[in-house]
């Protein structure tokens, strides 16, 4: 599982992103405030769609 690093989707469009990447706003608003963890498959999708060439660990946190 991950954790969103909440300060790194400050100018994120969370609408824009949450409908890409299938899933509602509110629970892309729930993963952005850490109320939420996320599967990889998820993360990864999320940051592809803001940023093609980033990786996961620029904008979550893996949870043990």
């Amino acid at each position: 599982m991950y954790k969103a690093i909440t300060e790194k989707f400050n100018n994120v469009k969370q609408r824009e992103i949450a409908k890409k990447v299938g899933i509602t706003e509110e629970t892309m608003s729930r993963i952005i405030n850490q109320k939420q963890n996320t599967s990889k498959t998820t993360a990864y999708c999320i940051v592809k769609m803001i940023d093609e060439n980033a990786e996961i660990e620029k904008y979550f946190e893996k949870v043990k």
